[in-house]
């Protein structure tokens, strides 16, 4: 049962953008990606620290195969 009122994040291996791009963890200096509750982005990079990507909103996302 999902928490009322809690956005959670998933880390994923990349996502598709509003404007139509994709940020994936094979792009060049990004290590991981987090899609989050309120459809921000983040992602960490080479030297393990994690942003927001300003201006970026995730319309749909490609989960990590573990």
């Amino acid at each position: 049962m999902a928490r009322k009122g809690k956005k959670r994040s998933i880390q994923v291996w990349g996502c598709d953008l509003e404007d139509g791009t994709r940020i994936t963890n094979e792009d060049e200096g990004v290590v991981s990606v987090i899609v989050n509750g309120d459809h921000t982005v983040t992602v960490t990079d080479t030297s393990h620290v994690e942003n927001i990507v300003e201006g970026a909103r995730w319309v749909s996302y490609v989960p990590r195969q573990n």
